[in-house]
């Protein structure tokens, strides 16, 4: 079931007694709890029958008793478990899943941790019909822009296809960034209904010209003079565009490169399911693969290991991350 199914259902009214939700996307984990709040319980309910408790704080004891009360002034009584990662005792729940208190609606939220299918808890919920359980996945890179126009549609705006892009290629996929991102941008245009790249950069201070991205592009065109205004730009300002980030980009965007060397059928459907990126960045990795012979990018991704060393600061002396790039860029492109 997807978070879009989740939030049908809800709105028709068809509650469950217990929620389950975990994985490794915790935007999609705080939205579905989010939802559950929000149908299940008028605003003027939810002083007496909202109960939010967090893993660290609580227990399965503490959890099973909110669960067992009863609603007041209204027809539910709902118990919402954040963080359930950090409850020690979570498989001691079991205990209340066979034994439900139909007026409670108890949703958990796991963040980047799943249900141990061996133990007592993940075996009392398996095909129980009174329990929903989904594990949400991470998107794929070439899925995050599809993603941007969806969160911008819902909020009855529009998005131009390079500020997507400039969300995209410089906050990458940390949905829940994304989406705090668009909510100052929105607010900053108050009524106007359009988001472009102007209002992205002066609202997140993003660089249209001057960003790891752009400097994947000069290099993949062989763009000396605009590879170098980019590390000067870098050099400025390091805690802003740490040189250890640049070299996680390029490694990647290298290591894509090799492998797309390496794939037979080129038609870009198959090339975007091969690599996992977005179709933005594909234009990019073929050029780099067309301007840099397969030898010269395995000794590249040698390189980048090595600056990666020397960024951490292991087997060197300590160097500035301006020195780290250039001297990386001249190694790139001679």
């Amino acid at each position: 079931m997807t978070l879009e199914d989740l939030s049908n259902n809800l709105k028709q009214g068809k509650f469950l007694p217990v929620y389950i939700f975990e994985g490794d996307e915790p935007f999609f984990i705080n939205r579905a709890l989010e939802l559950v709040i929000e149908e299940s319980l008028e605003d003027d309910q939810k002083d007496f029958n909202l109960n939010i408790l967090y893993g660290r704080d609580t227990d399965s004891i503490s959890i099973v008793n909110h669960s067992k009360r009863y609603p007041v002034m209204s027809d539910k009584n709902v118990v919402i478990v954040r963080e359930a990662q950090d409850l020690k005792d979570i498989d001691s729940l079991s205990s209340y899943i066979g034994n439900l208190n139909p007026n409670t609606i108890l949703a958990i939220g796991l963040k980047g941790k799943k249900l141990d299918k061996r133990k007592s808890l993940y075996k009392s919920i398996r095909n129980n019909k009174d329990v929903l359980h989904i594990s949400f996945k991470r998107l794929y890179e070439n899925q995050i822009p599809y993603w941007i126009d969806s969160q911008v549609q819902n909020r009855g705006m529009i998005i131009t296809q390079k500020a997507s892009i400039l969300l995209t290629e410089n906050i990458g996929s940390d949905l829940l960034r994304i989406n705090h991102e668009l909510e100052k941008i929105c607010a900053f245009l108050g009524n106007k209904n359009e988001i472009d790249e102007k209002a992205v950069e002066h609202v997140t201070g993003f660089s249209r010209e001057f960003n790891n991205f752009e400097l994947v592009k000069s290099l993949a065109t062989k763009n000396l003079s605009k590879a170098y205004k980019i590390s000067k730009s870098f050099s400025e300002n390091p805690k802003k565009n740490p040189v250890i980030v640049s070299i996680s980009i390029l490694f990647s965007s290298f290591s894509k490169a090799l492998v797309y060397s390496n794939i037979s059928n080129k038609n870009s459907k198959n090339v975007l399911q091969e690599l996992n990126i977005s179709e933005y960045a594909l234009r990019d990795i073929a050029l780099l693969s067309q301007n840099y012979t397969r030898d010269k990018l395995i000794r590249i991704i040698g390189y980048l290991r090595d600056a990666d060393r020397q960024a951490k600061g292991m087997g060197s002396t300590n160097l500035k991350d301006g020195t780290i790039l250039n001297e990386l860029l001249f190694k790139i492109l001679y």
